[in-house]
């Protein structure tokens, strides 16, 4: 390593990288900073990335106007998201896939999340194999430096308008100061920062699980306001909607979002109810979009999906009634009855099985459960939803026991506030003014996109805003 770069980028997720490359091909002397052992981050769990008008929607005879899309969004956000960002981003999301592409990565399909717009270009292995096969053996073969283990702190400006950094060996904790002209913030939000959950959710915070790397504890933020950068919240994380929990730590939750059991509390829509056992939401119009999932559930102190027997075993056996989920592909769910032994037999926290449903009111301290199921399966027996309207087909009956309560929390990937940023994705200050110098990517930097809410039928968008606020925070330096 050398003293004085180009260009510092803290944070070895999908944006960390895709600024690095972009870096590297402007020939501008960059680091990679990661904090961690390994790289990729919450990035190497995603899925895929927008864009409209790509090469990959024309040949799949995909016809989506770039209005549409900006249009969506502000109505989804009630027009708090930044118009003029939005147009930009939309504008160059066709470029950013053949920009992976050109650079190794890899994609199989273009599709849409529940009833949203087919935006989602998917990776092959996901965003692993895009960083890991495509960008990092690119930027290294540039000559890019990469520094794991290693954790940037004490961001200060120089009387040359440049920045100094404190860079830390998390195993020996050494210490080397180093000096840039530009400093880019990938670190990913502060999804695993308790603290400023708890200060910045709108409610119930606590109820929200993070499902990431586990590594996103606002950093990048931190540092940004050190140097006088507006804090800038709105609350929004991205939420999964249901997800299972076991408050005994026997089974992390990443390894229960992949259980059968955690898809078929959240991804069908099969009666749910809250903690005094009332049913609260047309659950199918959940399903199809995450997001209307985790705030409808956030707004309950409890969740519950109810399951009989029956359920459990055509779930099994036959085939659910609903699968929203682009990335399974079995008509059903083979292990859950095992899981659900499993679960059973480990005494996990989040199952209740009781051979009555009285009983199992009384074991859950739900007072309205015998009612609302009572009421609910009258309503599937006339296929008359007359509460919330969900659909006919979906109106699974609760009659055969044993009866299962499965509680759910709120599954999430990543935060999407806390600090503002401008149309080239330079920091904002408490007066409004760019900090020269200073950019925030990725999930340090898209709040501006977003009102409290992520807008899942435009899938794909947050992903996509890393790689596109990545290369616009890199191309705005060059042009500086």
């Amino acid at each position: 390593m050398t003293d004085n770069y180009d260009v510092v980028v803290i944070g070895g997720g999908l944006s960390g990288f895709a600024a690095a490359t972009e870096a590297a091909d402007k020939n501008l002397k960059t680091l990679l900073v990661e904090k961690g052992r390994t790289t990729g981050g919450t990035g190497n769990y995603v899925e895929g990335v927008f864009a409209v008008q790509s090469k990959m929607q024309k040949q799949a005879g995909i016809d989506i106007t770039p209005e549409s899309i900006l249009q969506a969004e502000l109505d989804y956000s009630h027009y708090e998201a930044n118009g003029l960002i939005w147009k930009k981003y939309i504008e160059h999301s066709a470029e950013n896939i053949e920009w992976l592409e050109k650079h190794g990565v890899k994609f199989k399909d273009v599709v849409n999340m529940g009833t949203g717009f087919s935006t989602w270009h998917l990776f092959e292995g996901y965003g692993d194999k895009a960083i890991h096969d495509g960008l990092e053996p690119y930027i290294k073969s540039k000559g890019v430096e990469i520094k794991t283990l290693t954790r940037a702190e004490g961001l200060t400006t120089t009387s040359s308008g440049s920045f100094q950094l404190n860079l830390i060996n998390v195993t020996d904790n050494s210490t080397q100061t180093i000096s840039a002209k530009d400093i880019i913030l990938a670190t990913g939000g502060y999804l695993n920062n308790p603290e400023l959950m708890a200060n910045a959710h709108k409610y119930n915070p606590q109820k929200i699980v993070a499902v990431n790397s586990g590594k996103s504890t606002g950093d990048g933020l931190q540092m940004a306001w050190s140097v006088g950068a507006r804090k800038f919240f709105t609350g929004m994380t991205m939420n999964f909607g249901g997800q299972i929990y076991d408050k005994t730590n026997q089974v992390p939750a990443y390894e229960l979002s992949d259980w059968n059991l955690g898809s078929a509390v959240c991804d069908e829509p099969v009666l749910w109810i809250n903690e005094n056992g009332d049913r609260f939401v047309n659950e199918y119009d959940c399903v199809t979009n995450w997001a209307n999932e985790g705030n409808s559930m956030l707004r309950q102190d409890r969740v519950f999906a109810i399951f009989d027997q029956k359920t459990i075993d055509d779930f099994t056996e036959k085939s659910f009634p609903l699968d929203l989920h682009p990335f399974y592909e079995l008509p059903n769910y083979p292990n859950l009855k095992k899981e659900i032994k499993v679960a059973l037999d480990k005494k996990l926290s989040f199952i209740t099985v009781s051979d009555s449903l009285a009983d199992l009111a009384e074991k859950i301290s739900a007072p309205n459960l015998v009612e609302s199921i009572n009421k609910y399966n009258k309503m599937a027996a006339t296929e008359l939803d007359t509460d919330f309207g969900k659909p006919a087909k979906y109106l699974l009956p609760i009659t055969q026991g044993p009866f299962y309560a499965l509680e759910m929390e709120v599954g999430a990937f990543t935060t999407g506030d806390g600090l503002k940023v401008n149309v080239n994705n330079e920091v904002i200050d408490n007066d409004g003014h760019e900090i020269k110098h200073l950019y925030a990517i990725g999930s340090d930097g898209s709040g501006v996109i977003y009102g409290d809410t992520y807008g899942v039928e435009v899938s794909g968008t947050h992903a996509g805003y890393c790689i596109y606020s990545a290369r616009n925070a890199v191309d705005n330096i060059v042009k500086a």
